[in-house]
């Protein structure tokens, strides 16, 4: 009898480390589709907030002699909310990015991820003293 209790916790215990292995690899595949899914909708929010503007800028163009103050308006508050999403997609980014430091900023920009004129929203929320988060 004693025997039989030896080999299943044997068998217990091995089943136990597959799991843990099996969600160890779940957790690492659902922490980089968080993370491709992060930059995806901050390409997105910025491609979609440039769109707002230039729509804007070309209106007070072509209508500078009879601007209307309610799509003024309604475009500066489609802006607004423009640029709130964006905000909310570099946030998301910081927290799903194993490091959000000014050299990996730094990277980004120059590997393209982000432009120039996105680096200091991206620079507000760089960790100044976080560790890393295990890879």
């Amino acid at each position: 009898m004693e025997n039989f209790v030896t080999y299943a916790g044997i068998v217990i215990g091995l089943i136990g480390l597959g799991v843990g292995y099996w969600q160890n690899r779940q957790k690492a595949q659902f922490e980089k589709i968080v993370r491709a899914n992060s930059w995806f909708n901050y390409q997105r929010a910025n491609n979609a907030n440039g769109t707002v503007q230039l729509a804007l800028s070309k209106y007070k163009e072509k209508h500078a002699e009879n601007i209307s103050s309610d799509v003024i308006e309604e475009m500066a508050r489609a802006d607004a909310f423009g640029q709130e999403v964006f905000k909310e997609s570099i946030r998301q980014i910081h927290f799903s990015e194993a490091s959000f430091k000014k050299e990996d900023i730094d990277l980004w920009e120059s590997e393209g991820k982000i432009s120039q004129g996105a680096k200091p929203l991206f620079l507000q929320l760089a960790d100044k003293n976080k560790p890393e988060k295990d890879a």
